[in-house]
């Protein structure tokens, strides 16, 4: 529990809270690196899309591996003493619970009408078999290692492993549903991220990359999809790689409705009902017709060439931001769960710089108030993107709650309340604070341990 003077939140300086990232700077400059050159060297040649996309994963884990495993913790410390007859029962249990979690990632795929798209089920199809080939044995290769280097961890993989070995007394039920619900996200967040990568590497290569030299506008929106399909690159490695041998292992995950239920809502299938159903604050039909297929923003700025070049700026600032963010979780990227506290890159100015780039860029790309007609229908948008920006702050508030019992993240939070770049919020509304959050949970025992 951190005391009072830690809750003064002033005694840190910003060296010591760099300090304690467990990302680094450069990461996501190298990653972001990897993927535009592999890109580049092979969108021309014969190679498909999907073996393409496994490519660009596997070579961009790989880095994100080396570059974790350089700075690991344990290469300092004695090694435990232990039997290598249960060393090896542990590794085996563990191999066996990875085998569980991608047992079921196919089994939802089997399930779910959601994941019943022909062309998404032939993408599927021919990465399975090379996919297999090289994470199984590298999984069995890396859990070996861990257990010998690390020692015991009896973590939800390994309660998976039980079940798998009719081990059923042996089973801390707590740690089995944890595990559980790691496996869910994965299963879930892995798949949705793949079928988008291979979408948008297939989209560029068929339409090309951003033409400098043709339409503005044309450039502006091409140059958005092409940073959008890198973030989802740079994140993919995180719902493929975890483990402790390189301090990316899933260290909570939420056990709560609202935090499962309000990230779900921003994703497939469910997105379509809350976003396009909900609070659409998209152009209506009757708008998109009046804007003759150019995007809302070109349409309201047309009429000045500065403006439409500034916003058209501001679009492509805000995805770079977006890409930055994302970039930077790489190999440790989650949704609802803890992989460790970054407080480096952009997050030495925000705790939630996605969210906010998200945000402010989708009120460039989309103008809500001007997306309607009429000044009802101009206050009722307004109000529905106002909306859409609350689900995203309740994501926020739901990662703090989670992160609250993390001494780490605590002292962070507490700095960034004097320091972010929205510090001013909070001094004039202390309710915004994490300080104010964090004694409200405590006081009313809300914290999950």
């Amino acid at each position: 529990m951190t005391g009072n003077k830690d809750m003064q939140g002033t005694q840190h300086n910003p060296n010591e809270i760099r300090a304690l990232s467990v990302g680094k700077w450069f990461d996501p400059l190298i990653s972001v690196a990897i993927i535009a050159t592999l890109y580049l060297l092979f969108y021309k040649t014969p190679i498909t899309d999907v073996y393409l996309t496994l490519l660009i994963v596997l070579v961009t884990s790989a880095y994100l591996f080396a570059s974790e495993l350089t700075r690991a913790g344990w290469k300092f410390k004695d090694r435990p003493q232990q039997r290598i007859g249960d060393m090896l029962d542990r590794t085996f249990t563990k191999f066996y619970g990875v085998l569980v979690g991608i047992l079921f990632i196919f089994f939802a795929v089997w399930l779910f009408p959601a994941y019943e798209h022909v062309t998404n089920l032939g993408r599927l199809e021919e990465a399975t078999v090379p996919f297999l080939a090289f994470i199984i044995p590298v999984s069995f290769f890396v859990i070996l290692m861990t257990e010998l280097i690390l020692g015991e961890k009896r973590d939800g993989t390994y309660q998976l492993g039980l079940l798998a070995r009719g081990r059923i007394r042996q089973i801390d039920w707590k740690i089995f549903f944890d595990g559980t619900r790691e496996w869910l996200l994965r299963c879930f967040f892995l798949l949705i991220n793949f079928y988008a990568g291979v979408w948008y590497l297939s989209n560029l290569r068929a339409y090309g990359l951003p033409d400098t030299t043709g339409n503005f506008v044309e450039f502006i929106t091409r140059l958005d999809l092409a940073i959008f399909g890198m973030i989802i690159f740079a994140i993919l490695p995180g719902y493929i790689f975890a483990s402790r041998l390189i301090g990316t292992e899933l260290r909570k995950v939420d056990r709560t409705w609202f935090g499962w239920a309000i990230n779900f809502s921003c994703y497939p299938p469910l997105n379509a009902a809350v976003f396009g159903g909900w609070v659409g604050y998209r152009p209506p039909s009757e708008m998109i017709e009046l804007y003759q297929g150019l995007p809302a923003w070109a349409y309201h700025t047309m009429a000045s060439l500065p403006i439409l070049y500034v916003v058209g700026g501001a679009i492509i600032f805000f995805a770079l931001i977006h890409l930055w963010g994302e970039a930077i979780m790489g190999v440790r990227s989650a949704n609802i769960s803890s992989r460790g506290i970054i407080t480096t890159g952009l997050f030495r100015f925000t705790k939630h710089p996605i969210y906010v780039s998200k945000c402010f860029q989708w009120a460039f790309i989309f103008f809500p108030v001007l997306n309607a007609i009429g000044f009802l229908d101009a206050i009722q948008s307004g109000i529905l993107f106002l909306l859409v920006c609350a689900i995203y702050a309740g994501r926020a508030l739901g990662e703090e709650k989670l992160l609250a019992t993390d001494e780490t993240y605590v002292k962070y939070a507490l700095y960034m309340d004097d320091k972010s770049v929205f510090a001013f919020v909070g001094r004039l509304f202390p309710i915004m604070t994490f300080r104010w959050r964090y004694e409200y949970w405590k006081k009313n025992g809300q914290l999950q341990y």
